[in-house]
């Protein structure tokens, strides 16, 4: 399989999906694979940017499973084996090409086993440290395992200086070409709490003049690595005509980021610090003099006080529920990190309660802020009727 590999800590996969909505609107047959899901499973693995036909997904899975009962000693994990059914889908189901999002890392990821046409790293922050190491410099090294020799390689302009370092060493080491998005002629036309719009000089396409309806200020750039890679794509011999690129860039949907449910509902899946303080800029920037309740679930392994810091300022009050599994910290312990941060924090922990007590607290003009866990996401998306 044709394949664009992409990695990153945040925005990952806003990136897969602008790559993908870019390269169904020019006629090609596309695959995207992403992680987690928010409704339901298949949402993972998408062929023509909806959920695989369950016949189709059957069917791979039930090959993958034949193999596994050849090889008894395999003892593969849950994303490993939605891995390969991925992998033999869209080679059965006959796609141009697939966008591959990485799961943890990329150097010892499930996902390593391509050679991508264009490997495309977004930001990369502090997150999942006990896999990837403590500092930024070790987490870009991983993230770089998706450098393949000879490929090139777009990036996203990073914050931290070292994780840039980091990404040209490998590029130059295995003499893959380094396009860094922050390079291409760029301009933000106008930006609104629904999305943006921008003008783009893309290397080998042409000019780009989109509406994006994601929103957020780090998608305009998150448009940015993506056109990025396009051109890297463009220099592979693949074809694109600017005003289809228009056509999938407008079109592109991200369920679960900063997504309005309605205009007291905002849905985001931020889930450490990084996504937290994306989240915390979009409130002060778009939504000034609203009254702002948090509705909020976190993982223990997911830095709670760190997040708990950034986002307690911005919110009124907060409502501290929980996910289902092992790993989802206790609703009053949510709610007590929060209190430590100044917050006023009530705990309940059926989400379906504690979205109405949200809702209440926010009253007829604030806004349900709801983040802290993509799982909660998903749960609220049921509840609300929102479409994965």
């Amino acid at each position: 399989i044709k394949c664009v590999h992409v990695a990153g800590t945040n925005a990952k996969g806003s990136v897969c999906a602008l790559i993908e909505g870019a390269l169904r609107a020019n006629g090609y047959r596309t695959g995207l694979y992403t992680s987690p899901f928010l409704v339901e499973y298949r949402e993972r693995i998408r062929i023509d940017g909806a959920p695989v036909r369950e016949s189709a997904f059957e069917q791979a899975g039930n090959r993958v499973y034949e193999v596994l009962k050849s090889m008894p000693a395999l003892a593969p994990t849950a994303f490993e084996l939605g891995t390969a059914i991925a992998y033999l889908a869209f080679y059965e189901e006959g796609v141009d090409i697939a966008v591959i999002e990485t799961g943890i890392g990329g150097r010892l990821d499930p996902t390593n086993i391509i050679l991508p046409e264009v490997s495309v790293i977004a930001n990369i922050g502090l997150d999942h440290m006990e896999q990837l190491g403590d500092t930024i410099e070790k987490i870009a090294f991983e993230k770089a395992g998706i450098i393949k020799p000879g490929r090139p390689v777009a990036l996203y302009p990073q914050k931290n200086p070292e994780a840039t370092r980091v990404i040209e060493a490998v590029c130059a080491e295995r003499g893959a070409p380094l396009l860094r998005a922050e390079h291409l002629p760029f301009e933000v036309v106008t930006l609104t709490p629904r999305g943006a719009s921008f003008r783009c000089d893309v290397p080998g396409i042409g000019h780009v003049d989109a509406q994006l309806n994601l929103a957020g200020r780090h998608q305009v750039e998150n448009a940015r690595l993506s056109l990025a890679a396009l051109s890297a794509l463009s220099g592979r011999g693949w074809s694109f005509a600017p005003d289809r690129i228009v056509r999938g860039l407008q079109d592109a949907r991200w369920p679960g980021r900063l997504d309005w449910v309605d205009d007291h509902l905002l849905l985001d899946g931020a889930h450490n610090p990084q996504a937290a303080r994306s989240l915390s800029a979009y409130i002060d920037e778009f939504l000034p003099g609203r009254r702002i309740v948090l509705l909020t679930a976190m993982m223990r392994d997911k830095q709670p006080n760190a997040c708990a810091g950034i986002l307690a300022p911005v919110a009124a009050a907060v409502v501290a529920t929980q996910v289902e599994g092992p790993r989802a910290l206790p609703a009053e312990a949510l709610a007590a990190v929060y209190r430590a941060h100044g917050a006023p924090a009530e705990a309940m922990a059926p989400p379906s309660e504690a979205l109405r007590a949200a809702q209440n607290a926010a009253g007829p003009e604030g806004v349900v802020v709801a983040c802290g866990s993509l799982y909660l996401v998903g749960e609220l998306m049921k509840l609300t009727g929102r479409q994965a």
